[in-house]
């Protein structure tokens, strides 16, 4: 099966430097925002850094945002989609909704049944304030088992499990699109396809 290899970032990493992944990642993430009003002091300097990593092309880029079941859906997805473009949101530039808690069971004290509702307002409201730009939900199957991907069949999956070499796909998707199967030193993810098939998936343009 070909897959196509990335990581993702945030401000635990601190300034981080992106250079020694010069051409061996066909993708990149990092941290954007958090909550309503959170946005990861790095952001900026892991989006512009991504820019130049692919030798042939503009290396697509995903930022995600860490949601917060207590606070406003539709608010935090203005929060994320104003935060990237203030640092130029372009053609094949994509987002990650996480509201996964590892190990809990709730986002906020809320269970993860009652999470997924909150979050799919806040991915249908990514999609109307940024169209044309991918959103996906990231999760990991514990959570999805307790209720936490109710709805999402729309949306793209991205599964977060680690330590194993197949991912268990949860209910309503019968596969992954992306997969982070590592998370120590570095969160480490796959593509599930060709290059070719990522740079149409995240809807990149031919050219620089």
């Amino acid at each position: 099966m070909a897959t196509v290899e990335g990581i993702d970032v945030s401000s635990w990493q601190g300034k981080y430097d992106w250079e020694p992944w010069r051409g061996r990642i066909g993708f990149g993430m990092a941290k954007a925002t958090e909550g309503t009003g959170l946005t990861d002091p790095y952001f900026g300097d892991n989006w512009d850094a991504m820019w130049w990593l692919r030798p042939d092309h503009r290396l697509p880029r995903f930022a995600y945002h860490f949601f917060h079941a207590a606070e406003n859906p539709e608010e935090q997805a203005a929060h994320l989609v104003s935060a990237v473009r203030s640092h130029g949101l372009l053609p094949g530039d994509n987002f990650d909704l996480e509201e996964t808690i590892s190990g809990s069971g709730e986002n906020d004290g809320i269970p993860a049944a009652r999470c997924a509702p909150l979050a799919v307002r806040c991915l249908r409201k990514i999609n109307d304030l940024a169209p044309g730009h991918r959103v996906l939900p990231y999760l990991n199957p514990d959570w999805a088992h307790r209720g936490g991907s109710a709805g999402m069949a729309s949306w793209f999956l991205w599964l977060a499990d680690y330590g194993i070499s197949k991912p268990q796909v949860p209910e309503p998707w019968s596969g992954w699109t992306f997969w982070q199967d590592s998370s120590s030193p570095l969160d480490t993810d796959v593509y599930n396809g060709d290059d070719a098939s990522l740079l149409a998936f995240t809807r990149m343009p031919d050219r620089r």
